[in-house]
């Protein structure tokens, strides 16, 4: 009993982690005829949390899919419209970011699965369904900009204020001593 208890208290946190009820971002296309399709998700937070993606705090992010299927293929286009909840680098606090992306992405049928492409999913004939979890991941994070900052004038005054504050001080009160000693060597 002692050794069950050991275990149950190492691995459960992955216990928790695999058993938690998620959305299922899995396309199932056995039942679907040639030709165009729609579809609508939710991106829930759960995507990003699953990640580890840190400076995601928070999502509203709606998808809508629209596919063509062939037979051989399909064509998937995805927009993504919604809002991402992140911190503002600049001064700190969370904001929502507005988004707004397209992607694409093929799947082909094919009997060997072992080529690689980040635009195109092989798969075997034997397959009835996608994850396209990794994928809307993918999109929504790349659509992210490298630099996220409230919009002007609605950064929190005191933090900017604050900020302000130090570069002066610094700037004002010390030379670095190591400029001092240059300057000694060029006198």
């Amino acid at each position: 009993m002692a050794v069950f208890q050991a275990i149950h208290y190492i691995c459960n946190p992955f216990l928790k982690r695999s058993l938690k009820p998620q959305q299922s971002y899995e396309l199932q296309f056995i039942g679907l005829k040639e030709g165009k399709h729609e579809m609508d998700w939710s991106i829930g937070y759960d995507l990003f949390e699953d990640r580890q993606a840190e400076e995601i705090i928070d999502t509203h992010l709606l998808t809508h899919l629209s596919i063509e299927k062939k037979e051989r293929l399909m064509n998937l286009y995805f927009e993504i419209d919604g809002t991402v909840k992140v911190n503002c680098d600049r001064c700190g606090e969370s904001f929502d970011f507005q988004l707004s992306t397209e992607n694409e992405l093929v799947v082909r049928f094919a009997n060997e699965t072992d080529f690689s492409d980040d635009d195109v999913i092989f798969l075997d004939d034997s397959k009835y369904k996608v994850d396209l979890s990794q994928h809307l991941y993918e999109f929504v994070m790349t659509a992210l900009p490298r630099r996220r900052i409230h919009d002007d004038g609605e950064c929190n005054e005191e933090v900017l204020n604050l900020l302000d504050g130090e570069e002066e001080e610094t700037n004002e009160n010390e030379i670095d001593p190591r400029w001092e000693a240059l300057k000694k060597l060029k006198n």
